[in-house]
């Protein structure tokens, strides 16, 4: 229990660092009153507010108001930006707008900041009065201000096949824009004039951003990669690999695991998968093997941290949640501060030769849970049918027969899993918790890329799904 107390406590403070739409961000205060009756100092946005009113970059309306919560229109934020910018409107422009006229009093602005490359129309058409949704402000904000292009992914619901993906990791990278509570961006969403206000704010002054951005999306496999180093285990070593150099530190042994009383445990081995995310390394491991067969019975999941140092005994196990879930904890994936894993309905015994028996066409029953710093225990999200197949222990000069805790039936995006039985392929909104069928197919492996399901059916031909 101490030791779960203490995973939550960290996981309540990492959280309270997470930059989010609606965080207030705490500036050194203005003497003078907030100008516009419906805004209140201290409240929300308004400092970012302040800030911008007091360059002349922002107004109110004719009636005192600043209607911070009315969506801002493409016209509104161009003007903005051609301020914070202190980009002249061009004289005589001769760019000419299928819906806006030459007499309007937007088209100069439209025209300069279209000709500047910062906004631009489609077909003709500039649409003025049409709402700015976040993923279009990141891209917006991204030009003007000549930031490059972030190809690490940040939040759950924005995946590399988004047209505005580098444009939204660049204004998370710079802390310009942050998340929702649960890892999300929602880049469809219309933003607000206080939002964009803030926003703007923080592209313009460094002491305005947002604290140090954060990542919701994990990467998963024997091998993963961040910011140029590679992590995998190498016997009973963890180990932080230099892509250039070729330089290898070791992170952890088997021996910095304290021992249990009467029980074989295996942490580090060849062939374990490792998540990376933000710097702290997960891996689910052995946390019993039986010593007369060496046939794992109980799981766990330690974590690390990237940087090395004296943290291996800063590990925690699953029994600490619920003793049940240990004997047959498959599939854990992180995101966010979100744990995710299955269980089996019912706990089967494994045969000895091949202890884990993959070679019958049949079924099981998992169950999905869910784990979030608002919870104190794992939520049980859906039950499920899934196909008896194991990923193999590749590489094990030890365990060279065995199998890693993960199914092949079942796999994870940051917002989706994906799963196969005899009925075909399916996908379970993490998010929004929809179940829907992607195909009849009759699979027996699969792989994830950045926008397909790739499956190979049980006579071995290969078959790419659209997510």
């Amino acid at each position: 229990m101490k030791k779960l107390l203490t995973l939550l406590l960290t996981l309540l403070l990492l959280f309270s660092l997470t930059p989010t739409a609606n965080a207030e961000t705490e500036y050194p205060p203005y003497n003078d009153p907030i100008p516009f009756k419906d805004m209140q100092k201290g409240n929300g946005a308004s400092w970012d507010v302040m800030f911008l009113y007091k360059k002349g970059i922002i107004g109110g309306y004719p009636d005192g108001t600043f209607r911070p919560n009315e969506p801002i229109t493409r016209a509104q934020a161009s003007s903005m930006l051609l301020k914070a910018l202190e980009i002249p409107l061009r004289e005589n422009p001769t760019v000419t707008f299928k819906d806006v006229s030459k007499q309007s009093a937007h088209y100069q602005t439209l025209a300069t900041i279209n000709e500047k490359g910062i906004l631009r129309g489609e077909n003709g058409y500039m649409r003025p009065a049409e709402q700015t949704t976040r993923a279009q402000m990141a891209a917006i904000l991204r030009r003007a201000f000549d930031l490059p292009l972030e190809q690490k992914p940040m939040f759950r619901d924005v995946s590399p096949a988004h047209w505005a993906f580098g444009d939204i990791n660049s204004a998370a990278l710079n802390r310009i824009a942050g998340g929702y509570r649960d890892g999300t961006f929602k880049p469809g969403n219309p933003v607000t004039r206080a939002q964009f206000s803030s926003f703007l704010a923080r592209a313009i002054d460094d002491k305005m951003k947002l604290p140090g951005p954060v990542s919701f999306v994990s990467q998963k496999g024997v091998v993963v990669e961040e910011d140029g180093f590679q992590y995998t285990i190498k016997g009973e070593k963890l180990v932080k690999i230099n892509k250039k150099t070729k330089e290898e530190t070791v992170l952890l042994t088997e021996g910095d695991f304290p021992g249990q009383d009467g029980l074989f445990d295996v942490h580090l081995e060849t062939g374990f998968p490792i998540i990376l995310q933000n710097s702290t390394i997960y891996v689910p491991y052995w946390a019993a093997v039986s010593q007369a067969t060496d046939m794992p019975y109980r799981y766990g999941v330690f974590r690390t941290n990237a940087q090395g140092g004296n943290n291996g005994a800063n590990y925690w196990d699953l029994n600490e949640w619920d003793e049940s879930h240990t004997e047959s904890m498959r599939n854990f994936s992180v995101y966010g501060f979100d744990y995710y894993y299955t269980v089996e309905k019912k706990v089967r015994q494994f045969g000895y030769n091949p202890p884990f028996d993959d070679s019958v066409n049949t079924d099981q029953t998992l169950i999905l849970y869910h784990k979030s710093p608002d919870h104190y225990e794992p939520i049980k999200k859906i039950e499920f049918e899934a196909r008896i197949i194991f990923e193999r222990l590749e590489g094990s000069t030890r365990f060279s027969t065995y199998v890693t805790q993960n199914n092949k039936s079942v796999k994870f995006d940051p917002s989706t899993m994906f799963y196969f039985n005899k009925k075909g392929v399916f996908a379970y909104g993490l998010l929004d918790g929809k179940t829907k069928k992607l195909s009849s197919i009759q699979a027996k492996d699969m792989k994830l890329t950045d926008t397909t399901v790739e499956i190979v059916d049980v006579n071995g031909k290969k078959h790419s799904l659209k997510k």
